[in-house]
């Protein structure tokens, strides 16, 4: 049998003491910081799963705190930026409604002419729109603003614009309207205002930097071969200025292509204008199978660089004009340092590839919950196309040519109303051809603005759609912040659960340790007065 000694009782005493006081101390601990565990060692399982739901925690107060409101934020202000647009668009279709009708004065066309100018400059405003110093249209360059500002100070630097055109649906029909006198007599009649329709392309961009008898190709589909490769046909363009030329001599360069497989490109007005063989050319080519959307597309090329694709240049901006960078492929160069940036092309060796044009929109997306993305951005040319600020342009323009002839017929009418009979015939022939120039003009001014009604009607509706777009990501982030309130309630509970301690219990479990601390010292009191010499 073992012996038991004094100093083994003791020891023991001491040690059941001591427990005793560890957990009287570990209860009083929990009330006071109302947490079952002070340290990861009491309780790794509880230590483990509280790291686990602090995470979740964590994250769940990002999304619910800063990336849904961001998000919220963000699409809120590129709806308000549609909205506006959409008014514009509804104050264009109110003024081709009045240009289109038959019934309006010279008073009316100058109102018109006037608001379709206010029209314009506001057009593309909306589209500057920022949240937080970031421009919500133009993708991941949210630094730059959509258009040119006054405030920019690179609106004389040079692009090189890489533009590519779908031709089945860039080919359209320019109705011509030429007024010049005859080269043969110099007399000015009916017979020298013609009417001629021309097929072209319009570029983005007009006022463009290409110098006048530059040639250039334009290269475009006709078909594939038998290993299924895109085939494509040229068409020699000539560059063809009209700056500081008469009305004959401007005249003389728009009917100059007539029936033939060539083009002109005319960089003041940034349009190809194309003999009927050239356009027929296109058009067969696009009509042909395989002509997808991207089989379709023509582009420039010059003659030494076969089918590498060659733009054209601009460094003449204005405010209001769409930056480049965030519809083409395009090289800047700084005219002072002649450094150059590129936007959007493929990488080669870790470099961008001039023979590479690669312009792709790049949705910029939001996590809004665990494995869950949301696309708040809109991208540029889903809405803000330059084809609504050319179409507008031209209405402006044909505006003016009408408001013009008017002003000629009337000044003709004065004059012959004070001219001697001597003069009278040669002013009522110069009458006529003025009259036979203002109906032809104040007609195409009818059909440009009838058509223009649709035209704008579509611009309208795509609009829309990206209103409606917006307001399907609203809601769709809606409903994931309620989802996400109601994880976040779940997983605090959880939370607590797991790491804070039952106050009633702890504080009843801390009476007992308590009582089972007096009762241990007190048995300790009583063994300590025996001795050897008592059992002696």
């Amino acid at each position: 049998m073992m012996r038991i000694t004094n100093a083994m009782m003791t020891s023991n005493t001491k040690n059941n003491i001591n427990i005793n006081k560890l957990n009287e101390d570990r209860l009083n601990t929990q009330i006071a910081t109302g947490q079952v565990i002070s340290r990861p060692s009491e309780d790794p399982v509880v230590a483990i799963r509280a790291l686990r739901l602090n995470t979740n925690l964590s994250q769940l107060t990002q999304y619910y705190k800063k990336n849904i409101p961001d998000a919220q934020a963000w699409l809120n202000v590129t709806e308000t930026a549609l909205k506006q647009t959409d008014q514009i668009f509804t104050n264009i279709k109110e003024n081709l409604t009045i240009g289109a009708s038959d019934n309006h004065t010279a008073t009316d066309r100058q109102k018109i002419l006037e608001n379709l100018k206010g029209l314009r400059a506001e057009l593309y405003s909306s589209g500057n729109a920022d949240y937080a110093e970031r421009t919500v249209f133009t993708d991941y360059r949210t630094q730059k603003s959509l258009t040119c500002l006054e405030t920019d100070t690179d609106l004389d630097w040079n692009y090189k614009i890489f533009e590519t055109f779908d031709t089945t649906k860039a080919l359209d029909t320019l109705t011509y309207v030429s007024t010049y006198k005859t080269p043969t007599s110099g007399d000015v009649d009916e017979t020298t205002v013609t009417q001629t329709e021309l097929s072209r392309i319009r570029l983005a961009y007009d006022n463009l930097d290409e110098a006048d008898g530059d040639e250039i190709n334009f290269k475009y589909f006709t078909g594939k071969n038998a290993a299924g490769e895109a085939t494509f046909g040229t068409i020699p363009l000539t560059v063809k200025s009209i700056s500081g030329l008469s009305q004959q001599d401007i005249d003389d360069i728009y009917l100059s292509v007539g029936d033939t497989n060539k083009g002109i490109l005319i960089p003041e007005t940034g349009e190809i204008i194309f003999g009927s063989s050239a356009a027929n050319n296109i058009k067969a080519g696009a009509a042909k199978p395989g002509a997808d959307e991207k089989g379709s597309q023509a582009y420039f090329a010059t003659a030494d660089t076969g089918e590498n694709k060659t733009g054209y240049n601009k460094k003449t901006w204005k405010t209001g004009d769409l930056r480049p960078e965030h519809y083409f492929a395009c090289i800047q160069t700084n005219p002072v340092t002649h450094g150059e940036s590129y936007y959007n092309f493929a990488q080669k060796d870790g470099k961008p590839d001039p023979s590479n044009p690669d312009f792709n929109n790049r949705d910029m997306e939001i996590e809004v919950s665990f494995n869950q993305k949301i696309t708040i951005n809109t991208h540029a040319n889903e809405v803000y196309t330059h084809d609504i600020g050319r179409d507008v342009d031209e209405l402006i323009r044909i505006t003016q040519d009408v408001v013009d002839a008017d002003s000629k017929v009337t000044a003709l009418e004065e004059k012959l109303a004070a001219a001697s009979e001597a003069d009278k015939a040669s002013i009522q022939k110069e009458l006529d051809a003025a009259n036979k120039e203002y109906s032809l003009k104040k007609n195409k001014m009818q059909k440009m603005f009838s058509g223009a009604l649709d035209t704008f009607a579509g611009y309208a509706d795509r609009n829309n759609l990206a209103i409606s777009n917006i307001g399907s990501m609203q809601s769709r982030l809606t409903i994931t912040k309620e989802r996400v309130v109601d994880q976040l309630q779940s997983f605090k509970e959880l939370a607590d659960a797991n790491i804070n301690a039952e106050l009633t219990e702890s504080s009843i479990d801390f009476a007992s340790a308590k009582l089972a601390l007096e009762a241990a010292q007190l048995a300790a009191g009583k063994i300590a007065q025996q001795t050897l010499l008592n059992y002696l």
